[in-house]
């Protein structure tokens, strides 16, 4: 066996481990990216659970059901109070919606997002708060809230609340009892 072919062998073995490398380091960087995911939609989840508990456990006033239904006439303190509330439910969804756009939200998680969001902006009340604090938001948020507002209903919390629960106790009250 010659140099020049002891070089050869070596040559291909050198390759064969680059080969290697490669595709491990492929592997790496597939699960570092499901992880980075799963990461991220746990933050979500808790962000957003957060929120629904703080909005469960808010004191809500005649006042801030006025809001809620876009009244024009409430107070200004509860006015502060529900845009405060509005806003930081916004920052969350504006959270998702960059996180989309990175390509690190994607299929089922983003259109939970998205459902949820048609219907928070279904409201009278929601609605105008948008209107009120549009502008804190970047231009690529903006125009696709504009279009979830759009596209989507203008419905009275209290009629869609009520019509939602009535519905579904008229189909638990008629099955049978196990």
């Amino acid at each position: 066996m010659s140099l020049s072919d002891l070089a050869a062998i070596g040559s291909l073995g050198s390759s064969l481990a680059v080969l290697v490398s490669l595709v491990y380091l492929a592997q790496q960087t597939r699960q570092s990216t499901k992880h980075a995911r799963a990461l991220i939609q746990q933050g979500r989840a808790e962000r957003t659970f957060e929120l629904l508990i703080r909005w469960a456990e808010f004191e809500w006033t005649d006042g801030m059901e006025a809001c809620l239904d876009g009244s024009p006439d409430v107070n200004p303190r509860d006015l502060r109070r529900y845009i405060s509330l509005m806003r930081a439910m916004l920052v969350n969804y504006e959270d998702s919606f960059l996180q989309h756009e990175e390509g690190l939200l994607q299929g089922q998680a983003f259109e939970n997002v998205e459902s949820a969001l048609r219907s928070a902006m279904s409201t009278p009340g929601a609605r105008r708060a948008w209107g009120v604090i549009r502008g804190f938001f970047g231009a690529g948020f903006q125009k696709y809230m504009d279009n979830i507002i759009a596209k989507g209903p203008s419905l009275q919390v209290s009629f869609t609340q009520m019509a939602r629960w009535k519905a579904v106790g008229a189909d638990e009250l008629e099955r049978p009892v196990r």
